[in-house]
């Protein structure tokens, strides 16, 4: 009778082979390079503004500017003249988990 062949089906992250420290120095990579690709995002956006474009038509994209009323709520003064327990009462709670990342300088730096 043939023997059963197990496979193995879990997907292998992209990453697998990367200590914890590089993956933290990857991650650093990465958001430096976004946020240097978010700076030239706001300068062309600033452009579009200062020129008062409307919309405009590239050869790939097609872009619109759109000016509107953006209406927030202020949490601390609801909750300083609701109180905090209406405030609890009327709100949903949900968990977060962050990722902090900060640059490691100087004698910071690993040896």
């Amino acid at each position: 009778m043939p023997q059963a062949t197990a496979y193995c089906t879990q997907a292998v992250s992209l990453f697998h082979n990367l200590s914890i420290g590089e993956l933290a120095d990857q991650l650093g990579h990465v958001k430096a390079e976004a946020a240097e690709i978010k700076g030239r995002e706001d300068a062309l956006r600033a452009e579009l503004i200062s020129r008062g474009v409307e919309s405009a038509e590239g050869m790939l994209f097609r872009v619109t500017v759109t000016r509107a009323t953006r209406w927030t709520l202020d949490a601390e003064r609801i909750k300083a003249e609701m109180g905090e327990l209406w405030t609890v009462a009327h709100s949903k709670v949900s968990s977060v988990t962050s990722v902090r990342l900060s640059a490691r300088t100087g004698a910071q730096q690993a040896a």
